[in-house]
């Protein structure tokens, strides 16, 4: 009958393991520039020159991330009206649109203690979504405005 306390223990320990891992596991991915969790239809995911990958929630962040550095072995996007991703080189983007999908239009906020603030500058604006053709490119800026650009002009951009 000793056996019965040790064999609770083991199941309840197993319990809070797995309980412990689905947490875990279903947290959402967040990018890591602004902390905000990652839209599909905005994803950016950059390749270092050590191996190691950073997810991104959109293409705005990603360039911020990139600015100034000399590590980036690859970035690759999302395009946003199928979610396949594509080298970012080849990518051709839409700056500035009606479409705001990782930033909130509220602008008052709270940070982590609870105070409220106002917003007025968000890394993620102006908007930037990624598309793997053209034509369906200059068809969101008929839809939604923007600037249809590419790579190299959004690299040389001062943000």
């Amino acid at each position: 009958m000793k056996v019965l306390p040790y064999l609770a223990a083991t199941v309840v320990l197993g319990l809070l393991a797995g309980a412990g891992y689905f947490l875990y596991t279903s947290q959402p991915i967040v990018c890591a520039v602004c902390h905000r969790p990652i839209q599909h239809a905005t994803f950016y995911r950059i390749h270092l020159s050590d191996g190691q990958i950073e997810d991104i929630c959109c293409p705005r962040c990603g360039l911020h991330f990139q600015k100034d550095r000399n590590d980036i072995a690859s970035a690759e996007a999302a395009d946003f009206s199928t979610g396949e991703q594509i080298q970012a080189s080849e990518a051709y983007y839409v700056a500035n649109s009606s479409i705001h999908l990782c930033c909130s239009e509220d602008p008052v906020r709270k940070d982590w203690l609870g105070t409220q603030y106002s917003l007025t500058w968000d890394r993620c604006l102006p908007s930037l979504v990624a598309f793997k053709e053209q034509q369906q490119a200059a068809a969101f800026v008929r839809q939604n405005g923007g600037v249809l650009k590419s790579y190299p002009e959004l690299l040389s951009e001062n943000f």
